[in-house]
């Protein structure tokens, strides 16, 4: 099952990620990426496993809360991992 992720650039080292991966749920997508690169993993997700809170994931432009990780995809879903920022 083919699932586009689209990262953004503040978990890609600065360069905007776009990366094709398998899985059921939002959160075998994101494993998949860790399978990928490593450093991902620090990114995502807090020790508990718990995706961090100033993450969001949307699939097809829809929010995934306050399912996160646990919500479901299909074959040909676009799944976008954005930022929450601040700063003044």
């Amino acid at each position: 099952m083919a699932v586009k992720v689209r990262l953004h650039p503040f978990l890609n080292d600065g360069k905007e990620g776009i990366f094709e991966v398998d899985g059921s749920t939002v959160g075998e997508c994101l494993k998949k990426l860790v399978e990928l690169n490593p450093a991902f993993r620090e990114r995502f997700f807090e020790k508990d496993g718990k995706l961090r809170n100033y993450m969001e994931v949307l699939v097809n432009t829809k929010t995934t809360f306050p399912l996160e990780l646990s919500h479901p995809v299909k074959d040909g879903d676009t799944l976008d991992v954005i930022v929450f920022l601040a700063g003044g």
